[in-house]
């Protein structure tokens, strides 16, 4: 988060809100098996457990969309976290194992789309690695629960192939901070000298 407060240009979205933005943010964890979130974050293990849940399952609970409904139950018709685990039981060196979350005649219509557009695995060097591109992703909101979900997810797909699980590396187009975040942001960075973050 430091890279962003301190490199990150101020934008306005379309909804008119201000925002710290760092384009095309690449970040990669090496070992997803102790992912959790940061105890600056506002995020209990109850809800980023709840977050996580929303991800691997198809149901949708009442939201505009969930990327577990979107990954589970494409368009209503492709669990594609099934077909990835086929894929990589097939040939774990696929590079098909891929899911999508956007679904073009339905997102391009609404103000209310997914952040998460694509969800890739690769089984590289013995373990399986995950990688996640972001269209949009709010950092000092967002970026803790995602990637918590995410490891459950990598851990979800390594479980039903046999295999270890790896990395986890997303790419944010748009990584950013919202301007009512600022000032917890600058207090933690600033205050108490957090270089992690």
């Amino acid at each position: 988060m430091i890279i962003i407060w301190r490199q990150g240009a101020e934008i306005e979205d379309e909804r008119g809100s201000k925002t710290k933005e760092l384009m095309n943010l690449l970040v990669v964890i090496e070992d997803a098996s102790s992912c959790v979130a940061p105890r600056e974050y506002p995020w209990t293990e109850d809800r980023l457990d709840e977050y996580a849940s929303q991800l691997l399952s198809p149901e949708n609970p009442g939201f505009e969309y969930t990327y577990g409904e979107r990954l589970r139950s494409w368009n209503g018709e492709v669990d594609q976290i099934a077909e990835i685990v086929n894929r990589l039981k097939k040939n774990p060196r696929t590079r098909r194992a891929t899911a999508v979350t956007w679904i073009p005649p339905v997102d391009h219509r609404r103000e209310e789309v997914p952040c998460m557009v694509v969800c890739d695995f690769k089984m590289r060097s013995g373990r399986l690695n995950l990688t996640a591109m972001f269209r949009s992703h709010d950092f000092a909101g967002a970026y803790p629960a995602n990637l918590y979900a995410l490891t459950k997810l990598l851990h979800h797909v390594s479980g039903e192939t046999g295999t270890v699980p790896g990395s986890i590396t997303t790419l944010s187009a748009s990584a950013h901070i919202y301007e009512h975040d600022w000032d917890w942001v600058e207090g933690l960075i600033v205050g108490e000298g957090h270089a992690g973050l």
